[in-house]
């Protein structure tokens, strides 16, 4: 049962546990240099300010705190394996600074809506505040349920 159903037991036994988890879950290290081979950048560029700021509070994180944000842009904890990147991420550079924003992430889609910070430090901690509170990908819906809201009620 399980992966036995798709893959045959005597093939699986030639990896070890390591080698299929990353083979099925992806790369448990978050290796910053690897992202930035798979980023593309709208209304900017990888040499922008806000994306140096952006870049250089991921540099700071812990690979804990590493997975989280890849939680929060894409819904998953893990990079892919080097020749399985199906997706870019893409880095969207909102218009105006204001330090009262959030980063807003759309994880179909594998994008960060990044704010334009004042400095570094703000956008350190708008993340690290997106990455530490934001535990569920379509927390909208759950947001709508508790508030007793229903779609279908005319009333």
């Amino acid at each position: 049962r399980g992966l036995a159903t798709v893959v045959p037991i005597q093939l699986i036994r030639l990896w070890s546990w390591r080698d299929l988890q990353e083979r099925i879950c992806g790369v448990s290290e978050v290796e910053l240099e690897n992202l930035k081979r798979h980023t593309t950048y709208k209304n900017c560029t990888s040499t922008n300010v806000h994306v140096g700021y952006m870049w250089e509070a991921l540099e700071s994180f812990n690979q804990k705190q590493r997975r989280c944000f890849l939680r929060f842009v894409w819904g998953r904890s893990s990079l892919p394996t080097v020749d399985k990147w199906e997706r870019n991420f893409t880095v969207q550079l909102l218009s105006g600074t204001d330090d009262t924003r959030l980063p807003c992430s759309h994880t179909c889609f594998f994008t960060l809506d990044l704010p334009t910070f004042s400095c570094s430090e703000v956008c350190h901690a708008r993340l690290l505040y997106c990455i530490t509170n934001c535990l569920a990908i379509d927390a909208d819906g759950a947001a709508a349920r508790s508030l007793n809201w229903d779609e279908d009620d005319e009333d």
